[in-house]
């Protein structure tokens, strides 16, 4: 039981490979739930752009080919809104970020009421926004501490992943998270999961 617990919240509040992230789902739909035929159609969706070859099987050369085009994608997206803050506070053009203009841009922020010396798109030392790996799209393919998902999806060892395979993992994850068994996850719900989870991690670490 605890095992089981521990993989909802896992679904829930960092998303299984091949999952719905939970991101998309608190601010992709009204109210914040998730269906389990809309789990099923984004592993299957998911599963289509990594089957490389279209045999119905993922191989772990194309789970990895895939992983890195993922990397190099958000990769990009990272630079070029790190090139977008960088160009809203270099106001005059030149190139550079001084400390008046990097301090005219925080004094605007905390005007708009979106605080203050917390500027993202920072200068001399500030965070130039997130990103990463995980990020706030679709879940990362390399697994959470370090686990090796194609591993974990590959059930019976062939060294193929098939997409019952692929299905079986975010499906019991989002069972799990379930309550009530009507075929829907609630934000209330989910929040429960992550509750009882953390409760069963300390619980584990003692």
């Amino acid at each position: 039981m605890r095992n089981t617990l521990i993989a909802a919240a896992t679904f829930l509040a960092t998303a299984a490979t091949f999952s719905v992230p939970a991101m998309a789902v608190e601010q992709g739909k009204p109210g914040g739930t998730l269906t389990r035929a809309e789990v099923q159609a984004k592993v299957q969706a998911r599963f289509a752009a990594v089957d490389a070859n279209r045999d119905g099987t993922v191989t772990r050369a194309e789970f990895d080919a895939h992983a890195t085009k993922m990397k190099a994608e958000r990769a990009a997206k990272r630079g070029e809104r790190r090139s977008e803050r960088f160009a809203s506070l270099d106001t005059n053009k030149d190139g550079q970020v001084s400390r008046e203009e990097f301090t005219a841009a925080d004094a605007k922020r905390g005007a708009d009421g979106k605080g203050h010396g917390k500027h993202r798109g920072g200068h001399g030392g500030h965070r130039m926004g997130k990103g990463g790996w995980g990020g706030h799209g679709m879940a990362g393919w390399g697994g959470r501490g370090g686990e090796d998902m194609f591993a974990a999806m590959d059930a019976n060892k062939d060294g193929r992943v098939t997409l019952a395979e692929a299905s079986a993992r975010p499906l019991a994850m989002f069972d799990a998270a379930d309550a009530n068994k009507d075929g829907t996850v609630t934000p209330e719900e989910r929040r429960a999961a992550r509750a009882t989870a953390r409760a069963a991690w300390a619980a584990k670490r003692g």
